[in-house]
């Protein structure tokens, strides 16, 4: 019976600290998740902070230039490299190289250019094949080897590269192929679900995510991914959340234009939903809100995730040391558990400098500080 077998789920705030242990110990890993769910994205953070701690200038393989990539090539000893693969868009020959014609003596092939990168003895990196199991059985055979022996037809990539897998699960629909079981036990392998708190924390703050969009998701979790089993609406996924968020930029999120951007990218059903956020945002009266902070006090839920990505939006797009001070004043009235959220948005995404200065100029630094350290300090 096909996909008999049940595969052990994870956060994707574990998936960041199963990966770089998998990392350390270069043992092989396959990921499984449905699309859009971060299996690329995570990886590329989790890299970059192994960079910097080896300090190594990071690099995107994908995003160099033939010049950039030879210069990698020439002083591997000095970079970190993130390659990702999409194994279901190669053929054999994308791995293997094609063979070197010109030598008449032994059978060479002439590789690409990752691969040369990845077999220099000091190379540092991860390669990632991603939709792996989409791929035709006999590329994704050489890959699956590539990821065991760790070699590349008749070169072998260096100590510090990693080489793991990902792809989607039998039940996307995505016409995948299923993995032996005996390929399947020579890895480590687990599936991701998102998780609300992870995807605040570490993805959509730092990736600087509509601010409104992520007070919408965290107040309806569900929509952070939302799939129509039935495949007759558009899916809500984090990587269509962030690119609702490219498209809005900075427009007025009550208009008819945004509901019209937020839907062709996560579907309409997330937009209806949206739309009742904005309408709890169009209700509030900033007004009375920084008059009389403690009336947010009676405010109910609905409202308060709504006041959350109003004063964030207000913050990132800059507001002088009175204006700043009358937000820590409503910051203070607020439930706990919002006021951090609102705090950590501040403190981590795209005006966190901005943040640590006017936090130590305002008097209200020393409540903050009191209430609220154990949650703002890394």
């Amino acid at each position: 019976m096909k996909g008999w077998w049940v595969i052990y789920k994870v956060k994707t705030s574990t998936y960041a600290e199963i990966l770089k242990t998998c990392w350390e110990n270069k043992t092989p890993l396959y990921v499984y998740g449905g699309p859009g769910i971060g299996k690329s994205e995570i990886p590329k953070q989790v890299f970059k902070k192994i960079a910097a701690e080896k300090k190594l200038e990071f690099k995107d393989w994908n995003d160099l230039s033939l010049a950039d990539r030879m210069e990698c090539i020439k002083n591997a000893a000095k970079y970190f490299v993130f390659c990702d693969q999409r194994i279901s868009q190669m053929d054999t020959t994308d791995l293997r190289g094609i063979p070197n014609m010109i030598n008449t003596e032994m059978l060479e092939t002439v590789p690409m250019s990752w691969v040369i990168y990845f077999t220099q003895p000091q190379a540092h990196g991860a390669i990632f094949f991603d939709e792996l199991n989409l791929a035709a059985p006999a590329v994704a055979g050489q890959a699956y080897q590539i990821i065991n022996d760790r070699c590349v037809a008749d070169r072998r990539l260096s100590e510090d590269t990693f080489v793991f897998g990902a792809g989607n699960r039998l039940t996307d629909q995505a016409h995948v192929f299923e993995m032996p079981f005996p390929l399947r036990d020579r890895f480590c392998e687990f599936e991701i679900f998102p998780d609300v708190e992870s995807w605040t924390r570490d993805y959509a703050v730092p990736a600087a995510i509509n601010p409104h969009l992520v007070a919408f998701v965290n107040w309806k979790e569900s929509y952070l991914y939302h799939v129509d089993k039935c495949a007759a609406n558009k899916s809500s996924t984090p990587r269509g959340i962030a690119r609702a968020s490219k498209l809005i930029g900075e427009r007025d999120i009550t208009t008819n234009e945004v509901f019209e951007l937020v839907s062709i990218s996560v579907g309409e059903g997330f937009a209806a939903q949206f739309q009742a956020y904005c309408k709890h945002f169009q209700q509030l009266d900033w007004n009375q809100l920084y008059s009389k902070p403690e009336v947010v006090k009676g405010y109910e839920v609905d409202k308060l995730w709504a006041i959350v990505g109003g004063l964030t939006e207000q913050f990132i797009k800059g507001i002088e040391q009175k204006r700043f001070d009358q937000q820590m004043a409503l910051i203070m009235n607020m439930r706990a558990d919002f006021a951090i959220v609102t705090l950590k948005m501040y403190k981590e995404g795209a005006a966190a400098k901005k943040f640590a200065l006017q936090i130590k100029k305002s008097p209200y630094f020393k409540p903050i500080v009191e209430s609220y350290s154990q949650y703002l300090v890394d």
